[in-house]
């Protein structure tokens, strides 16, 4: 599953340094509320279907990105599919709630649901990689289950079961700020930036600058071995068990982080959300549908998946009428025109595709020179 790596900071051969990998990624932070709310609510306008985004999407899109950014760490470059990550995810989410009772810093919070899911990955991934390909998949999706049915049976005392657990109180961020407020008050076009959305933006530059280094260091170059071959990683006498672990239980970590930022946003979680299995096998669809093996492919297939999840499921069209529980069915259309359109996904397309024009400009000019 892994591509070309970003080895020494490079995106489709590009040079690309810390600094401007962060800038890169705040401009589109910045952006993408205003591209998605209200660009494609103009763009909407003009062809009187409902296209536009809410403001709590740009904030749900970001989560579950920062989740994949993980996971991809584990499928795209390290090679191992596991359909058990949503153990993490849920962990991450029913601590963090849980938490809020005590605390309702929403950095405590966090903190508590991503250290628990990091210290449940590391069993769950010493006995899961023992095994390898479907195995090791399926494997990870029975401790997934497992986490599933616990929370609706002889976990519902924590987890209230079936009904979701409601009771999440979260407070002040640094103790000081409404997590709801606008950043900037007064001015209607900034109002969709809120102090939430500026926390969870923040966390994801930190989430890819911190997958960057671990790509570009001596462990990513492993992880990226693996992916290739384990064999001859055994070869050159390095532990694969060691490196295979510490992958799963990276990944991990912000699949804890995503789960913590996801209950804090939405002040519920359902085990169906948290612990089942489609939980895992949509991290799969967005890590692959955006590129697995590139840094911030998986994001744009987050986006995707979100978009059509929540603003497509809700288009009305006059022969078909309203697309509701159907949307499914368009994910599944969108996945194969994309897949057979960027087989290695939409970011690396699109990237090779960037390439190939600046690559044609730069002959023609050296043609007519």
């Amino acid at each position: 599953m892994s591509t070309e790596a970003e080895e020494g900071g490079t995106v489709g051969g590009i040079d690309i340094s810390d600094s401007v990998l962060i800038a890169g990624n705040a401009v589109a932070l910045f952006l993408l509320p205003w591209v998605l709310i209200d660009v494609f609510g103009m763009v909407g306008e003009v062809i009187d279907i409902a296209v536009g985004g809410y403001s709590g999407l740009p904030s749900l899109i970001i989560i579950y990105g920062i989740v994949v950014i993980g996971y991809n760490l584990l499928l795209g470059y390290t090679g191992m599919l596991s359909f058990g990550h949503a153990a993490f995810f849920g962990t991450g989410a029913y601590v963090a709630g849980v938490v809020s009772g005590t605390t309702g810093s929403p950095l405590v919070m966090i903190l508590a649901g991503t250290v628990v899911a990091t210290l449940i990955a590391w069993p769950i991934g010493w006995i899961s990689i023992r095994r390898t390909g479907v195995y090791f998949a399926v494997i990870t999706l029975t401790f997934g289950q497992m986490l599933y049915f616990w929370a609706l049976g002889p976990g519902a005392w924590l987890t209230n079961g079936d009904d979701g657990f409601s009771s999440v109180q979260t407070g002040q961020l640094l103790g000081t700020f409404e997590l709801g407020a606008p950043v900037v008050g007064g001015i209607e076009f900034l109002s969709v930036y809120t102090w939430e959305y500026l926390m969870i933006a923040t966390l994801a530059i930190v989430a890819l600058w911190t997958a960057n280094r671990i790509l570009n260091s001596p462990y990513g170059l492993i992880f990226e071995a693996l992916g290739q071959n384990q064999q001859r990683v055994s070869f050159v006498g390095l532990d694969v068990s060691r490196y295979k672990l510490m992958a799963f239980i990276i990944s991990a970590v912000f699949a804890g982080a995503g789960g913590a930022l996801f209950i804090i946003h939405e002040s519920y979680i359902h085990p169906n959300t948290a612990y089942y299995w489609i939980q895992s096998g949509d991290f799969v669809i967005m890590t692959v549908l955006g590129g697995a093996g590139s840094l911030v492919g998986p994001v744009f297939g987050a986006f995707i998946f979100e978009y059509v999840a929540n603003v497509i499921s809700g288009v009305s069209l006059p022969v078909i009428g309203s697309i509701g529980s159907l949307w499914r069915i368009v994910l599944g259309g969108v996945f194969v025109v994309i897949i057979w359109a960027f087989p290695k996904g939409i970011y690396p397309g699109m990237r090779d595709a960037v390439i190939w024009i600046v690559d044609r400009v730069r002959n023609r000019g050296g043609e007519q020179g």
